[in-house]
């Protein structure tokens, strides 16, 4: 029976030489969420580019606003960093710099969604804290081998 349990744990040990194809995966999961994000900000609506409406809610004003100052030009930053930090993910180049603009993002939203309480049916912080953890794995762990760029940019 220890044989079988060595054998079974040897197996799930060499797994680990596949690792890169997880971290891909996660990457390309990301990629879909924050570009979605970030090119809703820019598309228009009734005539209003959506990045106006989204700087009214970042700047002062109704009680739901975040209050901060320069809402425009945190406005744009967030739309680059959710979009062209999803390219960079998606491509893994400049992987674990990408990942520093939106955690920052998911920082906000969870601060922004505090208030609903934990689901996220309610309104609540749980996504953006799922997503903060997912793209910190990408901080820690790097993109990985073979199928991002950082690997082939810095093999040399």
């Amino acid at each position: 029976m220890i044989r079988f349990i060595l054998k079974i744990d040897n197996f799930l040990g060499n797994l680990k030489a596949l690792d890169f194809i997880g971290l891909f995966c996660l990457r390309v999961y990301l990629f879909f969420i924050f570009w979605n994000a970030g090119v809703r900000k820019i598309a228009w609506e009734d005539g209003i580019p959506n990045v106006d409406r989204f700087s009214e809610f970042l700047g002062p004003g109704g009680k739901d606003n975040l209050n901060l100052i320069l809402p425009d030009l945190f406005a744009w930053l967030t739309v680059i960093a959710e979009a062209g930090g999803a390219v960079l993910l998606l491509i893994g180049l400049f992987s674990r710099w990408a990942t520093v603009p939106i955690l920052l993002c998911m920082i906000v939203a969870t601060y922004y969604h505090s208030p609903n309480g934990w689901n996220a049916d309610a309104g609540g912080y749980e996504m953006s804290v799922t997503y903060f953890l997912m793209t910190s794995i990408i901080l820690l762990f790097g993109p990985g081998k073979y199928l991002s760029l950082d690997f082939w940019v810095q093999r040399k």
